[in-house]
């Protein structure tokens, strides 16, 4: 049995985001839906002085129905000089260590027109890192029409998987569209809740932050772990 994620490409995501695609076999980048501004698709957080800090990746102005595969970065490369040194400010521990750091500037500091080139080369850098081995591929290059279940039926169809693990946020739409009975292909929910992990002494906890926290503020084997940890909310349609 094949399985598959779907998911939009976003800005350095957060852990229930690699948690998911650790348990697939191919992992598809939804590109092709509309673009939402001032979501996670071109923004996330991280910890700065004990406290979630926005980063958000300027785009240009677009018509409003634009798909996330043409959103392009506004030509002002400021951005990029201030994400780096937040990173390294939030996480000197990373910033340590000289092959995930000149990984993570290397990316960042490539010319990259579009954001959904920009995210999607972030999240395929930190699959390595966290030794997520599934297959990647884009929606927009599979070509599949429909919209809501329909258009994750063709992608599902397209790739030849017979089982799609979504995130437990999509169940309602899902069950509304009887997506199992319209696709024929096996429906599995996965929910993801953070466990408490480190991030500095006396520090609150600050849950839902990218990744990158984990990362900065344990380690890559604890990060390793903490996304492939046992789902005990995963469970079947019915």
């Amino acid at each position: 049995m094949s399985s598959c994620a779907i998911m939009q490409p976003t800005y350095l995501p957060w852990s229930g985001y690699f948690h998911l695609a650790s348990k697939v076999d191919t992992f598809v980048f939804l590109d092709d839906v509309q673009f939402e501004r001032r979501s996670w698709q071109s923004r996330n957080n991280i910890l700065c002085n004990g406290q979630a800090h926005l980063l958000a990746v300027p785009v240009k102005q677009a018509p409003q129905q634009s798909l996330i595969r043409d959103i392009l970065i506004t030509p002002d490369t400021s951005w990029k000089k201030k994400h780096l040194r937040s990173l390294q400010v939030a996480y000197p521990k990373l910033w340590q260590n000289q092959a995930l750091r000149d990984e993570l500037i290397e990316v960042i500091e490539q010319p990259c027109a579009a954001l959904a080139d920009l995210n999607i080369n972030l999240i395929r850098l930190i699959f390595g890192w966290l030794n997520i081995g599934c297959q990647t591929v884009r929606a927009s290059e599979l070509g599949c029409a429909g919209s809501r279940s329909a258009h994750l039926t063709h992608i599902c169809h397209a790739i030849h998987a017979d089982k799609y693990i979504s995130p437990m946020g999509s169940r309602q739409y899902l069950e509304e569209d009887n997506f199992e009975q319209l696709s024929g292909v096996q429906l599995e929910f996965s929910e993801f809740i953070p466990d408490v992990h480190a991030q500095g002494k006396g520090q609150e906890f600050v849950s839902h932050l990218s990744v990158i926290d984990v990362i900065g503020h344990c380690g890559l084997a604890f990060a390793q772990a903490y996304v492939k940890k046992a789902d005990n909310h995963a469970r079947n349609q019915n």
